[in-house]
């Protein structure tokens, strides 16, 4: 009899308990911080269960769905390789993190320079902001992100860029400098899909990755600098109808072979994400992630929903 007065008081108290309100202070408290949530989308559907995806040359790569995050085709999409100027990505993102003046004008320096590589721009001359960032994504060029960082922080901007690819969910990735050069820096295939899927929330960055060219003069000596995309896919039939390519960088280097991560979307305005890495030669990278968009879009059926987030 004890024992049942006992349980019921207990039942009695823990009812209380979940019924009594909680300070808003304490309810604060008690919940991780968390900056971001993206909504729950539901993955497109295989329609055809018995095609497995495509023969790429590259050592790894991956397809994965904007709206719902949910991976579509992988191959050692978790094993972190050297991704050259892929790293001008999250250089771009954390750049325009620290909200800069685009119209600023930067002395480019002899320091800017990198240890192997083309030279774009004579290292005496000044650009802006917004122009370094444009012959940074558009022609690749490694003394306009040298440039970038530098005058953003130096090595506290190398220290972000390692932050912004930890706060987007990135787990592989390494950084030690902001154009790819150093074969240190490193990620899987899956984070730079992850870091594409963050570079749709920077209008800039989509913007610019779909220019043929740029054209920028320098403010010392009057010349002018032009630099033609790097992606070669701009001119293919991925970008006219039914498809649209919404952003996309390359990279390449002895130790990382050939990368290119892409963002193409379809007339119904399905959008994926197809990334590359160490593919055999300059040409494979772009067939793998042409060969892997059309199939995606071919073999998958997304539901109907609202547009993908940004």
């Amino acid at each position: 009899m004890f024992a049942e007065t006992l349980i019921a008081l207990l039942g009695i108290l823990s009812l209380q308990a979940i019924s009594a309100p909680v300070e808003p202070s304490a309810q604060l408290r008690s919940l991780p911080i968390v900056k971001y949530v993206a909504p729950i989308y539901a993955a497109p559907v295989k329609k055809n269960h018995d095609s497995f995806g495509v023969d790429v040359t590259a050592s790894a790569a991956v397809v994965m769905d904007v709206k719902s995050g949910h991976i579509l085709f992988e191959k050692n999409s978790d094993e972190a390789l050297p991704i050259a100027s892929l790293t001008k990505l999250i250089t771009a993102m954390t750049l325009l993190d620290s909200k800069p003046d685009l119209d600023e004008v930067i002395q480019m320096k002899p320091e800017d320079k990198g240890e192997i590589g083309t030279t774009y721009v004579e290292l005496d001359d000044r650009f802006t902001t917004r122009e370094l960032l444009r012959l940074m994504l558009v022609g690749s060029s490694n003394e306009a992100a040298h440039a970038l960082a530098r005058s953003h922080g130096g090595d506290a901007f190398i220290q972000a860029m390692n932050e912004k690819a930890r706060a987007i969910g990135l787990k592989s990735v390494e950084l030690y400098e902001s154009s790819g050069l150093n074969p240190h820096n490193r990620a899987s295939a899956k984070d730079i899909a992850l870091a594409m899927r963050a570079v749709l929330r920077y209008p800039i960055i989509q913007e610019i990755t779909e220019l043929p060219k740029v054209s920028v003069v320098g403010r010392k000596s009057g010349r002018t600098y032009t630099l033609h995309s790097t992606n070669l896919l701009l001119g293919s039939q991925l970008n006219k109808e039914p498809y649209t390519i919404v952003a996309g960088k390359t990279g390449s280097l002895p130790e990382a072979g050939f990368c290119f991560a892409q963002t193409t979307k379809n007339k119904d305005g399905d959008e994926i994400i197809a990334v590359v890495l160490h593919a055999e030669t300059h040409f494979a990278r772009f067939q793998d992630v042409k060969a892997l968009t059309y199939w995606t879009f071919d073999n998958f059926l997304w539901p109907v929903s609202s547009p993908a987030p940004r």
